[in-house]
């Protein structure tokens, strides 16, 4: 009689690993191990330096540029502060004969801010800058045109002043409201200049255009606002025009040169010195009523000893 096959249903028991499977599974179990020591150490250092890209400051191109910036400073005598302090350019003499306040002549109208000075001519020869201011007056009256200027230059180098500074004058058109216009009297119809009235011109702007920190390329003619030929010896003759700016340009370089040596004979100079009067006398005069000193703090002190021994010397 055959045996029936053995019931398969006894429980499954590990086999038991040699010494040597022993090994090599806890050498996998290390190398595992480190591998993943590893990774987490390499995502930890990315993200940690990712972090210090993130917030660290970035590079500001003007702070780079002030850092590599030379820095230099510049050095003023005491005679170079007092120059500051007022204008080199004395005023020329000028006849003050306001127009009464109208709307045909002198609106009383300020300006928003004096940008530039406009040279004309008056296109009426052999008229006076008397004459001429009395027909701006005459407006009022007549009322027939709307016509001024803030000075009028005359042919025997007389300056009348018709209209302030800060108020508008009937003359340059759109640039009335932010300029300062000078009718100039002639001999013909060219226009040109006598060379007292173009002196007195020259003096006139130059005062002015420091007076108002107008540089050269603002002054200008009528006709570069406009087109008009006028003034029309400047308009015919540009190179004349370029040499009048010139001759006032030159002309400011000379008074601030005269005054800066004024300025240091004063300071440096023998306060024994019996000039020292009529040089310090000769300086505050060239200052003029209109004058204003722009002071700095620092400098205070030095300019109001000038002035103390402006008043000693008054009275000798």
């Amino acid at each position: 009689m055959s045996k029936k096959p053995e019931q398969e249903n006894r429980e499954w028991v590990p086999r038991k690993l040699t010494p040597y499977e022993q090994y090599l599974q806890q050498k996998r179990r290390r190398r595992t191990g480190r591998i993943i020591f590893w990774v987490i150490v390499i995502e930890a250092v990315c993200l940690i330096l990712g972090a210090i890209v993130l917030f660290m400051p970035k590079e500001d191109p003007e702070i780079e540029e002030l850092i590599t910036k030379k820095v230099s400073f510049d050095y003023e005598t005491e005679s170079d502060r007092v120059v500051t302090f007022g204008l080199a350019v004395p005023k020329p003499n000028i006849d003050v004969q306001l127009l009464t306040i109208n709307d045909w002549s002198r609106p009383g109208i300020a300006v928003s801010d004096i940008k530039k000075i406009v040279v004309h001519y008056l296109g009426n020869p052999e008229t006076t800058a008397q004459e001429n201011r009395d027909y701006f007056e005459s407006l009022k009256n007549l009322q027939d045109t709307c016509m001024s200027a803030n000075y009028v230059v005359g042919m025997d180098g007389e300056i009348i002043q018709c209209v302030p500074d800060g108020e508008v004058a009937w003359a340059s058109n759109r640039a009335n409201y932010y300029s300062i216009s000078i009718e100039n009297c002639h001999h013909d119809e060219s226009g040109k200049f006598t060379d007292a009235t173009y002196w007195s011109d020259v003096h006139l702007v130059a005062y002015l255009s420091e007076r108002y920190d107008i540089d050269r390329d603002d002054i200008i003619r009528h006709y570069d606002v406009t087109g008009k030929d006028c003034p029309k010896w400047y308009v015919d003759h540009p190179d004349d025009w370029e040499q009048f700016k010139d001759d006032v340009m030159t002309y400011r370089e000379e008074c601030r040169t005269k005054q800066r040596e004024m300025v240091d004979q004063l300071l440096h100079g023998d306060p024994t010195d019996e000039t020292e009067k009529d040089v310090l006398r000769e300086y505050l005069d060239s200052f003029k009523e209109e004058t204003v000193a722009e002071m700095e703090t620092s400098d205070q002190d030095l300019w109001e000893d000038l002035k103390k021994r402006a008043e000693a010397y008054g009275d000798h």
